[in-house]
């Protein structure tokens, strides 16, 4: 791993998308991280139990809608944009059968979601963390949310160690996405966090047996079982 002094600096973007934002961010075509996302978490946890399930910052819903279209279970999508919802609502009729259970779409803060304590055997997340000022208050709500012993798997980018490697990343991913697209993906990298700060997260939140890995060439993930308590 690179050592952490050759890394930039973090530039925090804003948490909150314009509604430009929302709408490109809601068009650009991201069916392959997100489907891997998706068969990466059922197989860890295996589709015939019956679990519930939240996604925190669903964004326009797509993670969710891939999961209904695999498994059966108690599906949570959770944003603070009303806007997002509504995409995510007419997804769901379009891409769904009449006949699919119902998918639960809440209003609200991934930091203060407001859902009860200890109630989701998974807790997942994508692309949301380095959104946030304050980290350590959504690490927390996961705490919170999740049972003892329950999944999570949360993959977000990972800041790059410099403005040449943050430009080759954004004009390989997203290159042919909108130009408001490739702005927001390159602030988004610069606004990132890494493994270390994020283990430091974890540890502060009182989140215990997930570990922190490097994916690919821009992401990371806090993934596991979180440990039983004592």
């Amino acid at each position: 791993m690179t050592t952490a002094f050759t890394y930039l600096p973090r530039v925090a973007e804003p948490e909150k998308m314009t509604e430009e934002e929302e709408a490109h961010y809601a068009r650009a075509d991201y069916s392959v991280p997100h489907e891997a996302f998706v068969d990466e978490i059922v197989a860890a946890i295996g589709r015939g139990k019956e679990i519930s399930l939240v996604d925190l910052g669903t964004g326009p819903g797509d993670v969710v809608l891939r999961f209904r279209g695999k498994v059966d279970w108690d599906l949570w999508g959770v944003d603070f944009s009303p806007g997002m919802l509504a995409i995510a609502v007419e997804g769901a009729t379009a891409r769904l059968p009449a006949s699919a259970r119902p998918i639960n779409w809440v209003i609200a803060d991934t930091k203060r979601t407001g859902l009860p304590s200890q109630y989701f055997d998974a807790v997942i997340s994508n692309s949301v963390l380095h959104h946030l000022e304050d980290p350590l208050r959504f690490w927390r709500e996961v705490e919170r949310i999740g049972k003892p012993g329950g999944f999570v798997h949360v993959r977000d980018l990972r800041r790059p160690p410099s403005d040449a490697e943050a430009d080759r990343l954004t004009s390989l991913h997203v290159g042919r996405e909108s130009e408001v697209v490739q702005e927001h993906y390159r602030s988004s990298l610069l606004s990132a966090y890494r493994a270390d700060e994020v283990v430091q997260q974890l540890d502060q939140a009182g989140l215990h047996g997930l570990q922190v890995r490097e994916l690919d060439d821009r992401y990371l993930e806090v993934v596991g079982w979180r440990a039983e308590p004592a």
